[in-house]
C-alpha cells in the first residue's frame, strides 16, 4: 500500500469535516508536505461542495455500504513514524553514576592510605613510650631517696677493680656500673647476685667488660619488694649459674 493510498480514507473524511483524533494531526502533517494529496483534497471538497447543494443524488445499496465499511475496518494503516530527536539530557544519569563512582573509589584508595599512616604513626608511638618510660626508670633509680649506692671492691687484692649498684626494693629496679675489670678467659661470664637479708643470693645479670674494662648491668629481672643486704659478683660459665659456683670476687654491702 502506497502512501497516499493510506491517507485516501482520511482525505474524504478531513474533506467531509468528519476526520478528528491523531488521523487528522497525521493527515494534515502530511498534507504539508505532498502535493498530489492536496490535489486530491481540493477535489474531493470541491465535490462535497457540490454534493451539498444537491437536492437527490445516487444512494448507494445497503450491502455495498456494509461491503465498504468491513473492508475499511479490515484495512490495515501503515504507522507514520514521527524522526525521533536525540535528547542528550537522557545522558546525564549516566554521567552522574560514572562521577560519583569515580568519586568513591578515589575516596576509598585516600581512607587505606590514611589508614596505613596512622597505624604507622601509632606504631612509632607506642616505641618512644618504651623508650621514655626505660629513660623514666633509670632517672628515678639514680635519683631516688630510696635509692641504695653500694660500692664493691675486691674481696682479697687488686683494689683498682671498682663497681656500684643503684637499688630500689619498692620497684626492683637496678643500674650496676662497674670499670677496671679484668678481661675473661673464654667459656666464662662475670655474674651479678642480689643477696638478700635471708636466704640464697639472687641472680641479677650478666656481663662482660669491652676493651677498657667498663661493663653495665641495666633494671636486670628482679623479684619486687626483696630487700637488698649486699652485692657480689662470681665469675661462672658462659650462659650464668642459677647459684653462685664461686667465691665472690668483688663484695659490697647496703650500708
Amino acid at each position: 500500500m502506497s502512501v497516499h493510498e493510506q491517507f485516501a480514507e482520511d482525505l474524504a473524511l478531513y474533506a467531509l469535516g468528519a476526520l478528528v483524533g491523531p488521523e487528522k494531526e497525521a493527515l494534515e502533517q502530511h498534507l504539508e508536505v505532498c502535493s498530489p494529496c492536496q490535489s486530491e483534497l481540493r477535489q474531493l471538497q470541491s465535490d462535497a461542495t457540490l454534493l451539498a447543494l444537491s437536492t437527490s443524488g445516487p444512494v448507494p445499496p445497503p450491502r455495498s455500504r456494509k461491503r465498504l465499511l468491513r473492508a475499511v475496518a479490515r484495512e490495515r494503516r501503515a504507522p507514520v513514524t514521527v524522526p525521533k530527536r536525540f535528547t542528550w539530557w537522557l545522558l546525564v544519569p549516566y554521567a552522574v553514576s560514572v562521577a560519583l563512582i569515580v568519586t568513591a573509589a578515589f575516596l576509598w584508595n585516600e581512607s587505606r592510605s590514611l589508614n596505613r599512616t596512622l597505624a604507622d604513626l601509632e606504631q612509632r608511638h607506642s616505641e618512644m613510650e618504651k623508650q621514655l618510660r626505660v629513660a623514666q626508670d633509670m632517672v628515678n633509680t639514680l635519683t631516688s631517696p630510696e635509692s641504695k649506692q653500694i660500692t664493691l671492691a675486691p674481696v682479697k687484692t687488686f683494689p683498682q677493680p671498682q663497681g656500684k649498684a643503684y637499688y630500689v626494693s619498692s620497684s626492683g629496679h637496678l643500674i650496676f656500673l662497674a670499670n677496671n675489670l679484668a678481661p675473661l678467659p673464654p667459656g666464662k661470664v662475670y655474674e651479678l647476685w642480689l643477696i638478700p637479708p635471708a636466704g640464697s643470693p639472687i641472680p641479677a645479670g650478666l656481663f662482660q667488660p669491652d676493651s677498657r674494662g667498663t661493663a653495665t648491668v641495666i633494671n636486670p629481672p628482679l623479684p619486687i619488694g626483696v630487700e637488698a643486704k649486699a652485692f657480689a659478683i662470681t665469675v661462672e660459665p658462659t650462659g650464668g649459674s642459677p647459684a653462685p659456683t664461686s667465691q665472690p670476687i668483688m663484695l659490697g654491702t647496703a650500708g
